[in-house]
């Protein structure tokens, strides 16, 4: 599930990413105003960024900004589309200056006027042009905020940011590997700089809306991709610009990248032991709430039982008050006969009238039983092996306390069957979970719970549970799917099984149970397909 206040951060840092962006050309067209070289090529070995580049992260940058809202306007997606197409245009003319030098109308001198800066600066090399049409054509996909279209701008903005992972280690090792296969310079380091940013911007800017969602999720997964990713956006730039910036007499590129890379080894290493730390805490905070929420399910369940229990003590109350009334009355009739002298024959009126009574009394209790029975259950075609793995998570707890392995035989061949899944899966939790409380007393070597699902004729499907527990008695056996019938004593209420044999019932089923003392028991039920 995403969480709000992650996405809020993971959208404020694509904010700052373009505004970095934006910030990044303007430096480097600062540098190239007022002759600081170190603005736009850093040292005189590394190749630099050009004006034309400088004005084209301005527009990149601008472009990713604009795309950002959830919910764009017509007037901003138009701007954001605009700068995209001017971005791809200034990309296209710096590939084909990179075959056939362009005169400098083309390249626009009210954009990029060479006669300000007093320079000619170097063509741009061919991948920085190529990049820049990648960029800003992923930019004009956020912008249509299509989900197919985002999830390609994201793929290709997080595709192009390994490749730049290349580049940063070229600058940390002094090999440019661009100029190993072409024989010219590559990308600058702030230009690639850059386009480390507008991809991570890319990849941020909609990230609830793509593969990379994932980000924003509160689970542990959210967490450590989280960390992951901003490991990969922070280590690759430093590794390219810390062995550039702070070599000095005293201390070598060499030595800098050793030293660089010992640090990275370290902050690595703390930060999977954090992340191991926040997971254990996490899954150990899971592990207490769901216990606590299982705690109060069944606090819940009880709280069910007993209100049904006191519907039911009410109802017996209030129905049997005139039967049991009228019993009475006709006994002290009886009894007055009786004293009066009275012959047999003038007894048989009122005693008839008391079987008639006790007999209705009878039916009540019978009838006053089927309150405990569910509505008439919702029917939906189901996988049955789906409804039992469903009702058997809701037992691992309590299995796991107790030490009983759940052991399954599902049986492929079992059809999809229309039956109420809440209902079923009640029942399945029932049996297993009397099966769990019957084996407190086996050792624990011995206990297992057995959970099979077969075809035992054409139109039908049964399951079968079996635990290895003391078994049930004969005489109890027979009577163990009545109401207020319990192997529990005082912590067991009667009414689970009970209720079981009212749902298989009612889905058109036979609910039964074998067992041998000291042998276990096997309750199962059958259902039509």
């Amino acid at each position: 599930m995403i969480n709000v206040q992650h996405l809020a951060f993971l959208h404020r840092l694509a904010n700052i990413m373009a505004l970095s962006v934006m910030l990044v050309g303007g430096i480097v067209l600062f540098g190239w105003g007022n002759h600081l070289p170190a603005l736009y090529r850093v040292n005189d070995n590394l190749p630099m960024m050009t004006p034309v580049a400088a004005f084209s992260f301005i527009f990149t940058g601008a472009a990713l900004f604009l795309v950002q809202p959830a919910k764009l306007s017509a007037l901003r997606r138009l701007a954001a589309q605009v700068l995209a197409f001017g971005g791809i245009a200034l990309g296209i003319l710096m590939l084909l200056s990179y075959w056939h030098p362009l005169p400098d109308q083309w390249l626009g001198r009210g954009l990029v006027s060479l006669q300000v800066f007093n320079l000619s600066p170097e063509k741009d090399s061919l991948q920085t042009a190529v990049a820049f049409i990648l960029t800003c054509t992923g930019l004009f996909l956020l912008s249509l905020q299509r989900p197919i279209l985002i999830s390609v701008a994201q793929w290709s903005a997080f595709i192009s940011l390994m490749l730049l992972v290349t580049v940063f280690f070229g600058f940390a090792h002094q090999e440019d590997m661009f100029a190993v296969f072409t024989h010219e310079r590559g990308m600058a380091l702030p230009t690639a700089t850059a386009f480390a940013l507008v991809g991570w911007g890319i990849i941020l800017a909609k990230v609830e809306n793509g593969f990379f969602s994932i980000m924003a999720h509160d689970a542990s997964s959210g967490l450590v991709v989280r960390w992951v990713m901003f490991l990969m956006a922070w280590f690759p730039p430093l590794l390219g610009w810390l062995p550039v910036l702070l070599v000095s007499d005293w201390l070598t590129h060499t030595r800098v990248e050793s030293l660089l890379a010992s640090v990275m080894v370290v902050a690595i290493v703390l930060t999977i032991i954090h992340l191991a730390y926040r997971l254990e805490r996490e899954e150990r905070l899971r592990t207490q709430a769901q216990e606590e929420a299982e705690q109060h399910q069944t606090e819940l369940s009880r709280m069910v039982n007993l209100n049904t229990m006191g519907e039911m003590a009410s109802g017996i109350a209030h129905e049997l008050n005139q039967p049991l009334a009228a019993v009475a009355n006709y006994a002290s009739a009886c009894q007055r006969l009786l004293s009066a002298g009275e012959d047999a024959q003038r007894l048989s009126e009122p005693l008839r009238a008391i079987q008639q009574q006790a007999l209705r009394a009878s039916e009540i209790i019978r009838r006053l039983r089927t309150l405990v029975r569910k509505q008439p259950p919702h029917k939906t075609h189901a996988c049955l092996e789906q409804v039992i793995h469903e009702a058997l998570h809701l037992t691992k707890s309590s299995s796991r306390k107790l030490n009983v392995p759940l052991l399954l035989e599902l049986d492929d061949a079992v059809p999809d069957i229309a039956i109420d899944t809440i209902q079923i899966q009640q029942v399945i939790l029932n049996i297993v979970q009397n099966a769990i409380d019957a084996m407190q007393a086996i050792p624990i070597q011995r206990r297992q719970v057995l959970v099979r699902s077969f075809v035992p004729a054409e139109g039908w499907v049964q399951v079968a549970i079996s635990d290895t527990g003391p078994g049930i008695a004969e005489e109890l056996k027979a009577r163990v799917f009545e109401a207020f019938v319990t192997t529990k004593g005082k912590h067991g209420m009667g009414i689970g099984l009970s209720l079981c044999r009212s749902i298989i019932e009612a889905h058109g089923g036979r609910l039964w149970v074998e067992s041998e003392p000291g042998q276990g028991a096997t309750f199962a039920f059958t259902l039509p397909v």
